[in-house]
């Protein structure tokens, strides 16, 4: 089972043990935290006052009582640790340069500002309150900074390298959309990226409902190899789409090619001494479901002001020929008084209740235009947590899967800013 509600969320920790510490110190959080032993990239969360009991079930999810003494905070090690070289005591950083995330201590805080080419030589930590994050300061920008008792600026102690890792652009592909079913003639200039366009069924003027399905050849060779055609089965879910978007008078895009940088900075430190290209694999699942917000993104902030956008994953088909689905979807929101609709994972056994993110339908409003620049910037600045999100929200971070993201948003802390806005329908009609 899950928390009914959530406090607080502390980001990926690796053990029971360490989140039951963590929770213990925090007054917002009450006697429990729910954690995930098989998936700890989960992160580690607890319960509010009011939310410890009857939560929904979920398989990988146990709930616990907190073991650990009630307001005390972990220290460092005494002894052969770490030994901080603070210069200036009760004080903040003149000039912050970056908010390097929530991190235990000040040694994973200096090792962190250590491996930020944008950070100076010195960051701010504060180990009462190591929730309020690590902050590097900007070069020069240690001294006559205001006071703060709970805080010190420390020197960085770690080696710097002398060359920081770029932020990496993998080759693009020489043809990604060799065997795709894109439509012939001239691009139009509304189309993003190196985006191709399938079929344009609309009537002109702009408007209407536009279809996006992102077919990104993964290092799996899921949705296709390097070279050559892709798979019968996609270009035939392709093709049925195509046909659904012709006859209900649709448009549809597909993404065949990943936005570069596909890492993030955040990412880059996390890889440490891994090559590039192990990064890459590493990451690329998430990355890739990322890009399916930053689409979203790109085409409810489009010239061409499409009335709705619907993100599809590269295996969903529209089953229904002569149904206009999507017609039916926009109705239902316009009843509703909703701007997103979404689908649960009802087809798992303890999946109702949890959004998954491979079907998504947007109506183009300023909330949906805001969301999706807030989820997909909060995973770009991973663990560093975006302090005042578009949509109302705060202090809220995106350091895993978007599937957690808009979980987070729907049942955890963003609740009060998304929830009115968005339904959620039984994937079992929907999703599968």
């Amino acid at each position: 089972h899950e928390c009914l509600s959530q406090a607080m969320n502390f980001g990926q920790i690796q053990t029971v043990k360490e989140c039951d510490a963590l929770a213990a110190a925090e007054s917002d959080c009450s006697g429990y935290i729910m954690f995930s032993v098989q998936h700890p990239d989960w992160a580690c969360r607890c319960c509010t006052t009011e939310g410890t009991r009857d939560g929904p079930a979920a398989p990988s999810w146990d709930v616990y009582r907190v073991q650990s003494p009630r307001g005390v905070r972990q220290q460092e090690p005494a002894g052969g640790g770490y030994v901080g070289k603070i210069v200036a005591r009760g004080r903040e950083c003149a000039e912050q340069a970056s908010s390097l995330g929530r991190l235990s201590t000040a040694a994973e805080c200096d090792e962190a500002a250590a491996m930020t080419p944008e950070c100076g030589k010195h960051f701010m930590f504060s180990r009462a309150h190591p929730e309020w994050v690590c902050r590097c300061c900007a070069v020069g920008g240690e001294d006559e900074g205001p006071a703060g008792p709970n805080w010190n600026v420390y020197e960085v102690q770690t080696v710097r390298p002398k060359n920081f890792p770029a932020i990496v652009t993998m080759p693009p592909e020489t043809d990604p959309l060799v065997g795709l079913p894109v439509a012939d003639g001239l691009r139009p200039n509304w189309l993003v990226k190196q985006d191709a366009l399938v079929v344009d069924a609309r009537a002109s003027g702009g408007g209407g409902i536009l279809i996006l399905q992102p077919v990104l050849r993964d290092s799996r060779s899921d949705w296709g190899k390097r070279q050559g055609p892709r798979p019968q089965w996609l270009r035939a879910i392709l093709a049925t789409n195509r046909e659904h978007a012709r006859r209900h008078g649709h448009a549809m895009v597909v993404r065949a090619q990943p936005t570069q940088p596909q890492l993030t900075p955040w990412q880059i430190r996390a890889c440490g001494k891994k090559s590039i290209d192990a990064c890459v694999r590493q990451n690329e699942r998430e990355n890739f479901n990322w890009e399916k917000h930053l689409m979203m993104s790109e085409y409810l902030l489009n010239g061409e002001n499409f009335s709705h956008v619907l993100m599809l994953d590269a295996d969903a088909a529209l089953v229904q020929p002569d149904r206009d689905t999507l017609r039916g979807i926009s109705d239902s929101l316009q009843r509703a008084g909703k701007d997103l609709f979404l689908t649960d994972e009802d087809w798992l056994l303890y999946g109702e209740g949890r959004i998954n993110g491979g079907l998504m339908f947007a109506k183009n409003t300023n909330f949906t235009k805001a969301l999706f620049q807030d989820t997909f910037y909060a995973h770009v600045r991973g663990p560093a947590q975006v302090k005042h999100w578009k949509i109302g929200a705060k202090d809220m971070e995106c350091s895993s899967n978007e599937q957690i993201c808009l979980n987070d948003l729907w049942r955890g802390k963003g609740k009060p800013f998304f929830a009115p806005f968005a339904t959620m329908a039984s994937g079992k009609r929907y999703n599968r």
